[in-house]
């Protein structure tokens, strides 16, 4: 049997303690209490942690820091948590990497809308020599790197595509930050502080079998419209099809523009074509005084949107993780950033048991995100993260 090197641990919500800041100290004991139950803090390498905006965040900066006291830990804000024991909201999820198996440098990317190449390079090639310097125990091609990024900033194309060069073929996942569906201001965390229009990389190294995916459950298209009229800074559509966007979208599925929900964008999505493949680009809100739908993901003049039948996501992820299982062995962890709306479609779908079946058999954890990160794509509503074996 090997020895355990990933520990999670997920908190109470936060409606369950009597205020905001005794949530967060109770909160943030929880965690530690249980992760430290299963080791010390000599044989951790790094504490990830996502929280809920639902607890006082300088709270949760000053116990995570003293709890945790020198461990690098990072984080950020999340639109819901999760483990094995289920999707919640309004808690705090961490996971913790051990020594053991694991090698991890990490740097807080400030001003993401602004990074260049150079800068990029920098960071990355910092990174690089930080974790070559310190553990010599494993090779480029034994590395991956895990990003979040606050996810009101509307540059995770620019950041993604900037640091995709930077760090060349190694693997790359992650997941923008939420604020439980407020979509008022979104953080990462680093170096004991929330930070915002910034993002944290780790370049993590390990010995462990393992494998970043992305899982998506778009089973085929179903009706074109084009973007006549937006803003492609503010990722906003004003016109589709010539017809204001929010009553045009809201008819097709025979509602009204003040019908439009996170609840009904999640099961009825619009998607683009990039090459032979469908992504979606999930809508964040309406504007009812303009008509206007806000995304996201990058839109802008002339691009098609299809409306897309979605599948059983619960079917394609477990067979996403069979198919790991064959190839790796058996999981340890699934590290996971899961969009927000897929959390909302299984919960309208009644499938909370299913999934959470799955969090329990491949021991998953991570959080609900305003965006996942693959490479050099953001995407929406996908199932993307790195997949541990036990080995």
């Amino acid at each position: 049997m090997s020895k355990t090197s990933i520990l999670s641990a997920l908190s109470k919500p936060a409606s369950q303690s009597a205020s905001a800041v005794y949530a967060a100290a109770d909160a943030c004991h929880d965690v530690a209490s249980e992760i430290l139950s299963k080791t010390t803090l000599d044989e951790i390498e790094l504490v990830l942690f996502h929280t809920s905006t639902s607890f006082d965040l300088d709270e949760v900066a000053h116990n995570m820091t003293s709890l945790f006291v020198n461990v690098p830990t990072v984080g950020c804000t999340s639109a819901g948590e999760f483990n094995k024991n289920g999707y919640c909201t309004e808690s705090l999820v961490v996971v913790a990497f051990l020594k053991h198996d694991f090698s991890i440098a990490t740097a807080l990317v400030s001003n993401v809308d602004k990074i260049n190449f150079d800068e990029a390079h920098d960071i990355a090639s910092g990174l690089r020599h930080t974790l070559q310097a310190r553990d010599k125990r494993y090779d480029t091609n034994q590395h991956f790197v895990i990003s979040v990024l606050d996810g009101l900033t509307r540059h995770e194309e620019h950041f993604l595509e900037t640091f995709a060069t930077a760090f060349g073929n190694i693997p790359h996942l992650g997941g923008s930050a939420g604020d439980d569906l407020k979509l008022e201001a979104t953080y990462v965390f680093y170096q004991g502080k929330f930070h915002q229009n910034a993002a944290v990389l780790m370049l993590i190294g390990t010995g462990k079998a393992f494998s970043v995916f992305s899982v998506d459950h778009i089973d085929s298209p179903v009706s074109k419209l084009v973007v006549t009229k937006a803003d492609p800074e503010s990722r906003t559509v004003y016109e589709i099809n010539g017809e204001p966007a929010a009553q045009y979208y809201a008819s097709l599925l025979g509602l009204k523009a003040s019908d439009l929900t996170p609840d009904v964008f999640s099961v009825f999505p619009l998607a683009v074509l990039v090459g032979d493949r469908y992504f979606i680009r999930s809508i964040q809100k309406v504007d009812l005084a303009t008509n206007a739908i806000t995304f996201y993901c990058a839109v802008d003049i002339g691009i098609i949107l299809t409306f897309v039948q979605l599948g059983d996501c619960i079917d394609v992820l477990e067979n996403k993780l069979e198919t790991l299982t064959q190839e790796l062995g058996e999981a340890e962890f699934v590290y996971t950033c899961d969009c927000f709306l897929r959390r909302l479609e299984i919960e309208q779908n009644k499938k909370e048991s299913e999934i959470q079946r799955l969090q329990q058999k491949y021991h998953v954890g991570g959080f609900n995100a305003y965006g996942e990160h693959i490479h050099s794509v953001h995407l929406n509503q996908t199932f993307t993260g790195v997949y541990f074996a036990k080995n």
